[in-house]
């Protein structure tokens, strides 16, 4: 738009845009000096008026088109989620992978939630017994074990650990000799056999501190045959007997006296045992 030319020189001074006047007699020189001013006063209002019309149509096509890209965009997500839910709908569940059996490993599983508290329940047992005498002890099948001196059901008893034992006491390089087992302390009357001594049920016999050491020493490896399971049970066999044989064969090491050995320290009782066995 091509602006008048009072209006294209509004930025010059007056004195570049009105010619001086020279005032006359009668004042008419400054009613010409007022009639300029006022009209470039409201030449100076039209171009405003006209730039904030300029600016206020510029806005409101700024906003509109805003609007406009706004709603486009908004149209244009909608069209999208239908079709994404379209497709999801209507794609085919995928297949299980083939699971190769040399490589799978199997997930985990997960504990449960809360263990019920259920303790094992303790196995039934029974006792097996020998009678009250030894003619009783054979007449149920009972065995002799010379290791412990007792009669003893023969599901509890231990043939190696009882052979190795009355290979020892039999042999004749005890310092006491074979079979050192005597009815009276002072080792003058010697019990006659192995079977006499099983026939001598409630009685008090006396041997040798070696004899003792070594009924110690093998009834220790028949307790190491039942860890291993080659036994089933073990009759005759206390924490307090272990405590005993324990201490007798340290006190034989400290005092390191060979003559004690062949002494007649030790004492034992001929009994009966029965044993328990767990229940099938």
């Amino acid at each position: 738009m091509k602006f008048p030319k009072l209006y294209s020189r509004l930025n010059q001074s007056e004195t570049d845009t009105f010619p001086p006047q020279v005032p006359a007699e009668d004042g008419e020189p400054h009613k010409t000096k007022r009639r300029y001013e006022s009209r470039a006063m409201t030449g100076a209002y039209v171009l405003l008026a006209i730039v904030a019309a300029a600016s206020c149509a510029v806005f409101g096509y700024v906003v509109a088109r805003q609007n406009i890209l706004l709603r486009a965009a908004m149209a244009s997500t909608a069209t999208c989620s239908s079709v994404s839910s379209k497709v999801s709908a209507s794609a085919p569940a995928p297949a299980p992978a083939y699971e190769h059996e040399h490589d799978h490993v199997p997930a985990p599983a997960s504990p449960p939630t809360s263990a019920p508290d259920i303790k094992p329940k303790p196995p039934s047992t029974s006792e097996l017994h020998c009678g009250n005498s030894s003619t009783e002890a054979r007449a149920m099948g009972c065995v002799f074990d010379l290791l412990t001196n007792n009669w003893m059901p023969e599901y509890c008893a231990d043939p190696i650990t009882d052979a190795e034992y009355r290979e020892w006491v039999l042999d004749p390089s005890r310092q006491l000799g074979a079979w050192a087992f005597y009815h009276d302390e002072q080792g003058q009357k010697q019990v006659a056999s192995e079977e006499v001594l099983s026939d001598l049920v409630g009685s008090h016999i006396y041997t040798t501190t070696e004899n003792h050491l070594a009924h110690c020493a093998f009834l220790a490896r028949r307790m190491h045959r039942l860890v291993t399971g080659d036994i089933a049970a073990v009759a005759h066999n206390t924490l307090a007997h272990t405590l005993h044989c324990t201490r007798a064969i340290l006190k034989a090491v400290e005092s390191n006296e060979p003559s004690l050995k062949a002494q007649i320290g030790s004492t034992f009782d001929v009994g009966i045992v029965s044993c328990l066995v767990e229940d099938k």
